[in-house]
């Protein structure tokens, strides 16, 4: 018995050290070309904590020589699994603007809650209110929604004269009588220019870019914010479980019905991905890319978006700095990165509970 443990647990680890070096292909492969890439990202941190796992169990049994395996499969995929944690503890962090800085706040607000998603009435104004405290020099937001003066609540007016701030560019990606939906950048820096880009094929999703004058310097800020999975409800409770007390026929269609999805989305994403690194990258003045991307950082949207960029939570943050805020814990899917010419002063994500996303905020200088 005792060998048939150790080598059931050997064999164990051998198949997770393949999975997890498999995992170093994810940055070279677009899941356009092979959804299962798309999945198999999602899978990477569960395969680095068992791979981790194993190696307390080898050192707790004392099979030393085992380590080399679970060790070496770190080793190949590190790539990919070094960025899914901050080890930024103790690391300097100036969150206050000075004169020679500017700060910079990205913010998936869920429509500001416009269907009550939250169950409170308030939570808007808690949410404008909030914002307006931070004070951000530029704010991008993601899933805005705002209405006219005769129809829906006009959120553009109420964050300009409530917040202070004198530019804005819209990029509605959806619109009709009651309002618009889409994204938006509110700046106290001049506004040059805005352009938004087409990034679906289906002309359904845009990417927006801003030229800001800074002093006598322009940055371009790009507010991305891809495709979302659309899982119902009791699908969404189903992954966060992560399992159900039944297999009935009811959980096995649910169970395929999340797989499709993730595989249809991370292909969408992965087209998504392609277009949007190729606008960044034709861009000429120093840029800042900020958003949802729907995406953990081991996945090939992550790295294919951030390209020689640096990412702002690797620089200061620490732990797995997740920015989900509902059920599935430990997902970081929003992201500020920035060319080697702006200087990252001071990086934080801040915990208010308003949307299903955490803001991220950065104190920039050039």
């Amino acid at each position: 018995m005792r060998n048939f443990l150790k080598y059931s647990f050997l064999i164990g680890c051998i198949v997770n050290a393949l999975l997890l070096s498999i995992c170093r292909v994810i940055p070279n492969i677009n899941p356009f070309e092979q959804s299962v890439i798309g999945i198999l990202s999602f899978l990477t941190p569960v395969f680095a904590v068992i791979n981790f796992a194993f190696i307390l169990f080898w050192i707790f049994t004392k099979k030393f020589w085992y380590i080399s395996i679970p060790v070496v499969a770190f080793l190949l995929s590190w790539g990919v699994v070094s960025v899914t944690v901050g080890g930024h503890l103790w690391s300097s962090n100036e969150l206050k603007q000075n004169d020679s800085s500017f700060t910079l706040m990205s913010y998936n607000v869920r429509l500001l809650d416009l269907y009550n998603w939250s169950g409170d009435k308030s939570t808007r104004k808690k949410m404008l209110d909030f914002i307006k405290e931070k004070k951000s020099s530029v704010l991008c937001l993601q899933e805005f929604y705002s209405g006219n003066d005769s129809v829906g609540i006009n959120n553009i007016k109420a964050i300009s004269d409530s917040c202070n701030y004198p530019y804005y560019a819209e990029c509605a990606i959806n619109e009709n009588k009651r309002g618009k939906w889409g994204s938006i950048i509110f700046s106290k820096l001049p506004i040059i220019k805005s352009i938004n880009h087409d990034i679906d094929v289906a002309g359904s999703n845009m990417l927006q870019e801003v030229q800001l004058k800074i002093k006598n310097d322009t940055v371009s800020i790009f507010n991305v914010h891809l495709k979302s999975n659309k899982f119902s409800s009791e699908e969404t409770d189903l992954v966060a479980k992560g399992s159900s007390n039944s297999w009935d026929e009811k959980t096995k269609q649910e169970t395929k019905s999340i797989y499709s999805k993730l595989a249809k989305s991370a292909i969408n994403r992965g087209l998504e991905s392609s277009l949007v690194s190729r606008i960044i990258e034709a861009n000429k003045f120093p840029s800042i890319v900020c958003g949802d991307l729907n995406e953990i950082a081991s996945s090939y949207v992550y790295f294919k978006i951030r390209g020689n960029k640096k990412d702002a939570f690797l620089e200061k943050g620490f732990g797995f700095g997740a920015t989900y805020n509902k059920f599935i814990p430990l997902l970081r899917i929003d992201y500020l990165f920035h060319d080697e010419e702006i200087n990252l002063l001071g990086y934080e994500k801040l915990i208010v509970p308003y949307s299903d996303h955490y803001p991220l905020f950065a104190n920039f200088s050039l």
